[in-house]
């Protein structure tokens, strides 16, 4: 039986991926990675899924980052795109159980980093001399309270459709998840779906072509 893979979309825009593969730019990178996969899905037999709301993702992600259309294109091509059984897939209950408790904890973080912010906003505003000086204040204040909101309710959390989909799927295919996401890999662990981060995965298959010889 051919290996299963379901790819997040961090399998294709890990930064690390430039190195691994020698390449300077985000389209030369994905060039490679499509030689890469279509070997490995002719020679190895392997199977690469995704999910359309990943694929939607990816495709709207790497556009915008200057990605040739025609290879964007051609990367959707090597893979396969197939949804979740969202209806039929049982997970236990306790999964959704952790999950809310660990939303509960982040919601009080977030409004905890927006009270101290506020704090310290208030402060400096005040000590403030003229209004440009005020405008820089509040610009950098609403920038730190982005990064430090995000941290704290975000970061290692399963939070979007397209972070599940890729779970289910997997977990429905028996299948490995490719991701360097903290959140996915969190309850990916919690459901016994195995994974891996995208630099072992190119490492696994150059290694598994190479033995072929």
């Amino acid at each position: 039986m051919p290996d299963i893979y379901v790819l997040d979309t961090s399998a294709f825009t890990d930064p690390r991926l430039r190195e691994k593969l020698g390449t300077n730019t985000l389209n030369d990178t994905i060039i490679a990675l499509i030689d890469l996969l279509a070997k490995a899905r002719a020679r190895l037999g392997l199977s690469l899924y995704i999910p359309p709301t990943t694929a939607e993702e990816l495709r709207r992600f790497l556009i915008r980052n200057k990605v040739d259309k025609t290879v964007v294109d051609k990367l959707i091509s090597v893979l396969t795109v197939r949804s979740p059984d969202l209806y039929g897939i049982k997970l236990p209950a306790i999964i959704l159980s952790n999950w809310i408790k660990d939303l509960k904890t982040r919601i009080t973080k977030g409004l905890r980093v927006a009270e101290d912010m506020v704090r310290k906003t208030i402060k400096l505003g005040y000590e403030a001399k003229q209004e440009d000086e005020l405008d820089a204040i509040l610009a950098e204040s609403i920038h730190d309270l982005r990064e430090k909101y995000r941290e704290a309710t975000r970061k290692g959390i399963v939070d979007t459709d397209v972070d599940l989909d890729i779970i289910i799927l997997a977990f429905e295919l028996g299948g490995e998840v490719v991701t360097n996401d903290e959140g996915i890999m969190r309850m990916c662990r919690e459901l016994g779906v195995r994974y891996i981060d995208p630099i072992s995965f190119v490492n696994r298959i150059e290694m598994m072509l190479e033995s072929l010889g």
